[in-house]
Order: structure tokens, then C-alpha cells, then sequence
């Protein structure tokens, strides 16, 4: 399933509530719960042993976030493959 998230904090029963292979794209606000000094200790052990989790190279663009404050793993895409991703024929639940 794709989530898209737009807010920060994320609650951390979200990310429990996420299921393997699942697929993560954090937007605007939310991209603060994938840099390295904001992320809770569930966020981190929970993401990486199961989801993908990726940022719009934009959002990165605007909060002036570097590719080096993001945790390690985090996928960067950009206008086309968040479009891609978000056109495809399965379940997307937003959480914002």
C-alpha cells in the first residue's frame, strides 16, 4: 500500500500500523520525520526493516533540507515518480 504523509509529528501507531513492503512518500511538513535528528526510535526500527520510505526532491527544495540530514536509506524521487506512484492501480491511504 502507498501512504502519503503530509504532517509533522507522525504518530508513531501509524508506522506500527504500516505492513511489510508497504511504500511511505513523506511531503511537505512530514519530510522532518526522515532527517536524522528528529526521528523516534519506532520510526527508525520500524521503516527500515520493512518499508520503503521515500521524500519529493522538491519538499527537500523548499525546506532547504540536504540529502546528508536525511537518514540513510531514504529514497529521493522526483515530480515524475511521485506522480507515477501515486497514478498506479492500488491503495493509497493519506494521512495528514
Amino acid at each position: 500500500m502507498l501512504h502519503i504523509v503530509s504532517n509533522f509529528p507522525i504518530s508513531p501507531s501509524f508506522i506500527e500500523n504500516t505492513h511489510s513492503g508497504d511504500t511511505i512518500i513523506f511531503t511537505d511538513n512530514a519530510i522532518f520525520a526522515v532527517k536524522q535528528n528528529n526521528l523516534e526510535t519506532t520510526l527508525t526500527q520500524k521503516a527500515f526493516s520493512h518499508i520503503n520510505v521515500c521524500v519529493r526532491k522538491a519538499d527537500l527544495l523548499i525546506k532547504n533540507i540536504s540529502n546528508s540530514e536525511l537518514l540513510r536509506g531514504v529514497t529521493i524521487i522526483d515530480e515524475t515518480q511521485y506522480l507515477n506512484a501515486t497514478s498506479e492501480d492500488f491503495a493509497i491511504k493519506s494521512c495528514n
